[in-house]
């Protein structure tokens, strides 16, 4: 049977609905399946297990999911003391990852949240300390006896003269060890965390 202009024209046009129809509803499977993978991902906010250590978290508070609504959570620790706060009230701790579009756009975030008032959130960046040295300790009397394989100097405040300390490890368990450490040098005046602000 030979088809006239007309019915050819109709039967192209009912393949190409068919083919489109087609090809988006495998698009939008692909996408959901995707999806799925990401959010049971470990460290992704809905799988509830860190990505650096596989070990279970609670639900994170609205406080941090409006300020990192894109994370990795990396670390977890409940019912510990503040590492940049001086008070004795409970904190849960989270490390979490950034994610940006470039790798130089990521950071590792510290995120304590008071145990009785979750609305009560402060962020630091985690893997960087601020150390500000005595008068009669140099820059590189300081570096050289740093560990290159834990730590390594990145730059200085150029407001503050402190220097910028990167860390390799930065659970908060690690984190606290690693605070106590600079604390006890002979040559360090001062430890601290710099604050970080979400731009939500």
């Amino acid at each position: 049977m030979i088809l006239g202009k007309k019915e050819r024209r109709i039967t192209i046009a009912i393949g190409l609905i068919i083919g489109v129809s087609a090809s988006s509803m495998l698009v939008r499977h692909a996408i959901d399946i995707k999806k799925e993978q990401a959010e049971t991902r470990l460290g992704s906010y809905k799988s509830l297990k860190c990505a650096g250590s596989e070990e279970s978290f609670p639900p994170l508070p609205a406080t941090i999911t409006e300020a990192i609504p894109n994370g990795v959570v990396i670390f977890f620790e409940a019912n510990r003391t503040s590492l940049v706060q001086k008070t004795d009230t409970l904190i849960n701790a989270w490390v979490i990852e950034t994610a940006g579009s470039f790798r130089s756009e990521r950071l590792f975030l510290l995120a304590e949240v008071d145990v009785l008032n979750s609305t009560k959130t402060h962020f630091f960046r985690a893997s960087e300390l601020y150390i500000k040295l005595m008068k009669d300790t140099t820059s590189s009397s300081f570096e050289q006896g740093l560990d290159i394989e834990k730590f390594k100097v990145i730059g200085k405040n150029s407001s503050t003269g402190e220097l910028i300390v990167q860390i390799r490890n930065f659970s908060p368990e690690n984190l606290h060890a690693t605070k106590n450490y600079f604390n006890s040098m002979s040559g360090v005046k001062s430890v601290r965390f710099s604050s970080w602000h979400s731009a939500h």
